[in-house]
């Protein structure tokens, strides 16, 4: 009987990620929880010139990715191409790759979400401004719901960051079909949850799908301990990544499947 991880991160990253765990031989199944939907343009000038619009890149010092879904996002703007020359800071290697995709040469990568990407702006903003000391700038395409404000945390070390929401995380109600039968018949054995949200969203569709005790024979690997609080009791076991890394994330699920799916 195959024992599959679920996948239940937004496409494009859903498949890829399930690619990343069969090279290195986990069965892995994709049913991804949420959807980005783009906001830009739309009517949400959140202080800016004009809805949609993301401003004049000559009033800003870069732009902050908090995910490939706002890059996305920004793509799609008429005036998107008039930021590419600008540093964009990203929080890792997939919006990175995204980022470069869209025309973006200079980009600086931070690691372990929003929180690591303070340390890397201000250190890349204090070296351009050391001849000419400024009040440096930065817009921010975010998500409509947040986890982690930039802005305010870009606020301590004396950076203004203009948030403009340009795309929602949008929930799917149901389970992919295949995912459901793997769940009824046990063939499912560990689930990765990058965001509280994704997995209060698989929790209901599974109890919505009358699949709820199959959770007790799911292993979950969390990437921090307050998305292990937001799943909520009934795993069978919880593992807890010490940084909230996608590639930290695959690791433990290849150790888990070698240890315990293969015995």
């Amino acid at each position: 009987m195959a024992k599959f991880t679920l996948i239940i991160r937004p496409q494009p990253d859903a498949d890829r990620d399930v690619g990343w765990l069969n090279r290195y031989g986990v069965p892995a199944l994709a049913s991804p929880v949420m959807t980005g939907a783009s906001l830009l343009p739309s009517s949400l000038a959140h202080d800016l010139d004009e809805p949609g619009d993301l401003g004049d890149p000559a009033d800003f010092n870069g732009i902050i990715f908090t995910s490939r879904h706002a890059v996305d996002a920004v793509t799609k703007a008429t005036d998107a191409a008039t930021w590419v020359t600008k540093p964009a800071f990203v929080v890792g290697s997939a919006t990175a790759a995204a980022a470069k995709q869209a025309g973006f040469t200079d980009i600086i990568i931070g690691s372990g979400g929003g929180a690591g990407l303070v340390e890397p702006i201000r250190q890349a903003l204090a070296d351009n401004n050391s001849a000419q000391p400024q009040k440096a700038s930065l817009l921010w395409p975010s998500a409509l719901d947040i986890s982690f404000d930039m802005a305010a945390a870009m606020r301590h070390h004396d950076i203004a960051v203009q948030r403009l929401p340009a795309y929602q995380m949008v929930a799917n109600a149901n389970l992919a079909p295949p995912v459901r039968d793997a769940l009824a018949k046990g063939f499912i054995t560990a689930v990765i949850a990058m965001s509280p949200k994704s997995i209060q969203i698989l929790r209901a569709n599974i109890d919505a799908a009358g699949v709820d005790s199959a959770r007790k024979n799911i292993d979950l690997i969390a990437g921090s301990d307050a998305i292990a609080a937001a799943a909520g009791d009934g795993w069978k076991h919880v593992y807890e990544s010490r940084h909230p890394r996608r590639s930290r994330l695959l690791a433990i699920a290849v150790l888990r499947h070698r240890r315990f799916d293969l015995t």
